[in-house]
């Protein structure tokens, strides 16, 4: 005890000493805390969020390719879309008897870099996402959007817009088949405020395909999916 009380003012008069390297140390101490307090934080949040965007999805369907790549596009709308599969083939795995729910999902379009996904009413449900205003699509060419885009974007009901081929801007626009918001969804915190929804009529018409028969398309089967008894 005796040791440490000599100790102390010994100590207190170094730090006077050098006073600017003691307030320099203090401070990268802080930066270095603050930097790891805020990385894990980013962390937790990040993860987080992608559980609450997964949630509800056991099994993603698509072409050959990267299955990291096939997840990220189609269920947290942050990387190219990989190759589709055919029409038929998704109706025959959602046809599936230890299938319980098969949701089909068309991308590759966006409009301001929010993404365009042509799908079906049930894509909603499976989000829990509710509408606050207007109502959900009825035929092709018509939007319903996340609580974000609205936000962001500035549409409004009623409102037409283009969208561009490709995630990003700068695609070529399909200005001849403009999109009308027709409902706004409520925010969720999930991963389709950030979407637009429309039907898969709608992709098939601005891409002009022939025939629905000959059209390519993902699937994307939620966690309620159970095996038949």
């Amino acid at each position: 005890m005796n040791a440490l009380a000599a100790a102390l003012p010994l100590a207190l008069a170094y730090l006077r000493e050098r006073l600017l390297a003691t307030l320099l140390n203090i401070l990268l101490l802080a930066l270095g805390i603050a930097t790891i307090v805020a990385l894990l934080l980013t962390m937790s949040q990040a993860e987080d969020r992608m559980e609450r965007d997964a949630a509800g999805i056991d099994l993603v369907v698509g072409a050959k390719g990267s299955p990291l790549q096939l997840v990220l596009s189609s269920v947290f709308h942050v990387d190219i879309p990989t190759g589709n599969i055919a029409l038929e083939e998704a109706s025959r795995i959602g046809a599936e008897a230890a299938v319980k729910r098969a949701i089909p999902i068309a991308l590759g379009d966006s409009y301001r870099a929010f993404r365009i996904v042509g799908t079906v009413p049930g894509y909603v449900d499976l989000y829990g996402a509710s509408v606050t205003s207007g109502r959900v699509w009825a035929k092709p060419m018509e939007a319903l959007i996340g609580a974000d885009v609205a936000a962001q974007s500035g549409l409004k009901m009623g409102q037409k817009f283009a969208g561009t081929h490709g995630l990003a801007e700068g695609g070529g626009s399909h200005d001849r088949q403009p999109f009308e918001v027709v409902g706004i969804l409520a925010p969720t915190g999930r991963v389709i405020d950030r979407l637009i929804l429309t039907s898969l009529g709608s992709i098939w018409t601005l891409h002009e395909h022939p025939g629905v028969g000959s059209e390519s398309r993902k699937a994307v089967l939620p966690t309620d999916n159970e095996a038949a008894n």
